[in-house]
């Protein structure tokens, strides 16, 4: 499965920061990337009959598609019969960055959060980058040198400056209006944060404002999207998840409440007993006991 482009054991490690790994796999039917989100961000081309599973949708495709996926949308991959070869790699964020190829990769529109990342292409642009993939299976090795790296950074922004170019699948696009488009991505952007399995782990996005910077919304804008698609506030999709996170941390873990509150990106206990007594009536502690 394509899975294995994902997990850091597969991946040539350049330093701590960066990592990078190309696959090409037969595509048999079946689950070729089982849904999660994904600790690296990608580039898959595709070429013949697949569905893409998102935790609130499935998108079918036909014939040439290359997708452009980040850490922070969960998704999944089906095929349904037997395809050309799948041709992808996965890198992690510190791969490409101002200080060594002189671009943010989220200054990309193909990655940016809450934008279109599914393009179909025609007979000449799927060969064009068919060829720029074979060029990093070349390079690619798990003895990596400063020369490698350099040009396996070289292909994969060929890769990602030809996706700039390209003209955002039409299905896509025309089956989601754009308040459900905005609506969809802030939810994924919430959900990719739980669950919280790992004292290690806790919320990095919490308030309105900060998702939509990270969305590269304005907060305003986005509240209305949301509201318009969903009928509630993003303060009210917030409160319920963390909420819900909560009363599933209380029930399930042996982690004490200052270890909870902090972990639901509380500055104090005392600020998550408030914000759980609000919502349910009862303290954290009698919810437990209870």
């Amino acid at each position: 499965m394509l899975d294995n482009l994902f997990t850091e054991k597969n991946s040539s490690s350049i330093s701590t920061e960066e990592s990078f790994r190309t696959l090409t796999e037969s595509s048999k039917s079946g689950e070729i990337i089982s849904f999660s989100r994904k600790k690296f961000y990608s580039v898959i081309l595709l070429d013949g009959f697949y569905q893409i599973n998102f935790e609130d949708t499935s998108l079918p495709l036909e014939g040439k598609n290359i997708l452009f996926t980040t850490t922070k949308v969960p998704f999944g991959i089906h095929c349904f019969k037997e395809n050309k070869p799948v041709q992808s790699c996965a890198f992690s964020g510190g791969f490409i960055t101002k200080a060594n190829s002189g671009y943010e990769l989220l200054s990309f529109s193909v990655y940016k959060p809450g934008s279109q990342f599914i393009y179909t292409l025609d007979e000449f642009e799927y060969d064009k980058l068919s060829t720029i993939f074979k060029k990093i299976a070349e390079e690619d090795s798990n003895e990596v040198n400063p020369l490698q790296t350099s040009l396996l950074r070289h292909y994969t922004m060929e890769l990602i400056l030809n996706g700039q170019k390209l003209h955002p699948s039409a299905s896509y696009i025309n089956s989601r209006n754009t308040a459900e488009v905005v609506a969809c991505s802030f939810i994924r952007l919430l959900e990719s944060q739980f669950p919280i399995d790992d004292l290690s782990k806790t919320i990095g996005i919490k308030t309105p404002g900060e998702f939509a910077e990270a969305l590269h919304l304005h907060p305003v804008y986005l509240n209305r999207q949301v509201k318009k698609a969903k009928g509630r506030t993003m303060s009210d999709f917030i409160a319920s998840r963390v909420l819900q996170e909560a009363k599933i941390l209380l029930r399930t873990t042996t982690w004490n409440i200052s270890e909870i509150a902090s972990a639901l990106a509380f500055e104090e206990a005392s600020h998550f007993n408030t914000f759980f007594r609000k919502h349910t009536k009862v303290t954290p502690s009698e919810y437990r006991n209870s």
